[in-house]
């Protein structure tokens, strides 16, 4: 199960972009490192607020954040682990970046 809350700017109602733009926007541009409070990025276990909701997304992991200079929200809800896998290695090398690792500093002091 992929579901796609939100990736890139959007218009209300614009669909989403599909998961190889993030890919390719991952490569290209440097994530906010602020997102580390909210879950670094990839939560495996998150805490639901809401019972039926927890039941609805039970076994998935959310991969959330942004861009520090560019504006592409993601949220994504799944529990294809080749998938997270996927955006976990691609988040993991934009995070190896001396940019982010130098904002990383200043931002998370």
């Amino acid at each position: 199960m992929i579901e796609i809350v939100s990736n890139g700017s959007k218009w209300y109602g614009q669909q989403p972009d599909i998961i190889e733009t993030l890919l390719e926007v991952l490569s290209k541009n440097t994530l906010d490192p602020k997102f580390e409070k909210y879950g670094n990025f990839i939560q495996r276990n998150p805490n639901w607020l809401k019972k039926e909701i927890a039941e609805k997304y039970k076994g998935c992991t959310v991969i959330f954040g942004n861009f520090y200079s560019l504006s592409h929200v993601f949220n994504i809800i799944t529990d294809e682990e080749e998938l997270i896998q996927q955006l976990e290695k691609a988040i993991n090398k934009n995070k190896q970046k001396q940019e982010y690792q130098e904002l990383r500093k200043i931002i998370l002091q």
